[in-house]
């Protein structure tokens, strides 16, 4: 009998502690949620370069060997797309891209896709560079270069996907992460 009083003291301890526990994990949860609340949000990440910033020079090659300089891309409304081989968003965002840069105005500049990180050629599919490249091919002129290449590094990049805007003045009119955020401000 003695036994099996040990054992129900001893459950009953256990059971008082366990529940003691969780009624301050609970305590303290609801407070660092509190504390979450009152924080205020920080300054968004940095897209690239900010609205009104004029396009700095740069110049690039497509995967067909056609040269592209900021020069070309400015005096008409125009979009840049950074993308990147191993980033699921960047993969899709390619359907938008390819809407919005369908709807540019009829002298807009021809679109701009830039694949960072790739092995640098069209035909090395096997690091994604390729698929991407084939599917942005007649939509844009479509580039490949290293993470850090001219285009990304000119425009400041930090990030993948990476969608800039440009206005007929050649300057950076919006940028975003998504297609979405700035489709509604092509000029008609």
């Amino acid at each position: 009998m003695t036994f099996l009083t040990v054992a129900v003291t001893g459950v009953a301890a256990l059971s008082l502690v366990n529940s003691w526990l969780i009624v301050a994990m609970a305590r303290r949860l609801r407070e660092h949620g509190e504390q979450l609340a009152r924080r205020r949000p920080g300054p968004r990440p940095a897209v690239g370069l900010p609205p009104g910033t004029l396009l700095p020079e740069f110049t690039v090659t497509t995967v067909t060997g056609a040269i592209v300089a900021a020069a070309d891309l400015r005096g008409r409304p125009g979009i840049i797309g950074f993308f990147s081989p191993g980033c699921a968003p960047c993969h899709e965002q390619i359907p938008a891209f390819a809407a919005l840069a369908r709807t540019l105005p009829g002298n807009a500049a021809r679109p701009l896709a830039v694949i960072c990180g790739g092995r640098g050629a069209a035909r090395d599919t096997d690091d994604g560079a390729g698929h991407l490249a084939s599917q942005l091919a007649g939509v844009a002129h479509v580039v490949l270069e290293p993470s850090a290449g001219a285009a990304a590094a000119a425009l400041a990049v930090s990030g993948f996907p990476t969608f800039m805007l440009l206005d007929a003045g050649g300057r950076v009119a919006a940028g975003a992460h998504a297609v979405a955020a700035i489709a509604g401000l092509v000029p008609a």
